[in-house]
């Protein structure tokens, strides 16, 4: 999650090419032209907002892959501060969601280590994903990881790239389109990282957060919803 040998340099979304789809750690990513959302409003990736694109990952729900198709951007609840340009924060929950039912969506970021076969790799965004994110509410808690203090931290987190991870849901919503409230979950070890990917399902990776097993970490709030169909 914190690679701080990488730095945040800009890569641009493609918003009117063609969509290209990228087989990579298991997972399909796709960016496509933009579209309109499901209120017919068209949208820029400003004030918490993404573009609207079409396109898929993978995710993982009660043992099993699950395809996620997106076609409308993130929201990023501007009424928490956030230092991204995409003002998507860590740390705090939205006070102000897109709708009024949603499901969660929990994502899991390797800490301190690279793993194989995510869902949304490193160094790529994945399709109606935020580009980076605010971690700064972070920085005391994972000073101790990466041997630093969390005033040196805090500039890295400020605007920081979205790191690889993986998507675990609790329900499939019949197959319909929703918004998703994203909260993460930190795991320091990758022989348990390995662990939660083979086991494919919330209720293996839950276990271990009521076991308050060490190299997990979570649930965090964000400010983050996205917004897809799981099949």
């Amino acid at each position: 999650m914190l690679d701080l040998i990488r730095r945040n340099t800009a890569r641009a979304i493609p918003l009117m090419a063609a969509a290209i789809a990228l087989s990579a750690g298991g997972g399909a990513i796709a960016h496509a032209a933009s579209s309109s959302d499901p209120k017919g409003e068209a949208t820029t990736a400003t004030g918490g907002r993404g573009p609207n694109e079409f396109g898929m990952t993978m995710g993982n729900h009660a043992g099993h892959g699950s395809s996620f198709t997106y076609n409308h951007g993130f929201y990023c609840d501007s009424h928490v501060t956030a230092a991204s340009t995409t003002g998507c924060e860590v740390g705090e929950k939205a006070k102000v969601a897109p709708a009024k039912d949603f499901d969660p969506l929990f994502i899991t970021v390797p800490l301190g280590f690279t793993a194989k076969g995510l869902d949304c790799p490193d160094k790529l965004t994945c399709v109606d994903h935020p580009m980076n994110l605010d971690m700064t509410r972070l920085a005391e808690a994972l000073a101790p990881v990466y041997k630093t203090t969390p005033e040196k931290l805090k500039p890295a987190l400020e605007n920081f790239t979205t790191p690889g991870h993986d998507h675990f849901i609790t329900t499939k919503n019949k197959g319909k389109a929703e918004w998703w409230d994203v909260q993460v979950v930190g795991v320091t070890s990758a022989t348990t990282y390995k662990a939660i990917q083979k086991h494919q399902s919330w209720t293996y990776l839950s276990g271990l957060i009521k076991a308050k097993n060490k190299n997990v970490v979570g649930p965090i709030p964000t400010n983050m919803f996205l917004f897809f169909a799981a099949h």
